[in-house]
């Protein structure tokens, strides 16, 4: 009869950050975001008099990504508070991903990026509370009447 070790014994976290070989993709979203940020910064696109929003346009409800430019604008002027009354979700999508950008920068000398690996289970609840999330947002802009 052979001993089954300890580590085996113990169950595997639902989520885990890992180090990986392959392509850095926080690397490439966070500079799209960054690029994203600094448009729209720098061209004043959060300072439209109008709205581009084509469901706010004909329906007069805003759609739940209403408010994220103005929330990069918020950014690039280093107002986190702003940008989080303009849009939360997409505010606190920015701030993630400047992490990851952040996590993968760091791990680019070993030629490694983050990766998450996540049970079964757990992505399940991961998709549940995406979509909570994003009602949640979309009621707090309706709210807020953005």
């Amino acid at each position: 009869m052979s001993e089954i070790p300890a580590a085996e014994l113990r169950p595997a976290p639902p989520l885990r950050l890992v180090s990986r070989a392959g392509p850095s993709l926080g690397l490439i979203f966070g500079a799209t975001g960054a690029v994203a940020t600094i448009v729209v910064g720098v061209l004043h696109l959060d300072r439209l008099p109008i709205a581009l929003c084509y469901m706010k346009a004909l329906t007069g409800l805003p759609c739940p990504t209403c408010g994220s430019t103005r929330a990069l604008g918020r950014l690039f002027a280093l107002d986190a508070p702003g940008a989080f009354a303009m849009n939360p979700l997409a505010a606190l999508g920015a701030l993630l991903l400047a992490a990851w950008a952040v996590a993968d920068l760091a791990l680019l000398p070993r030629r490694r990026a983050l990766g998450i690996e996540v049970t079964a289970p757990a992505g399940s609840a991961l998709r549940v509370a995406a979509a909570a999330a994003l009602v949640a947002n979309w009621a707090y802009l309706l709210a807020a009447g953005r």
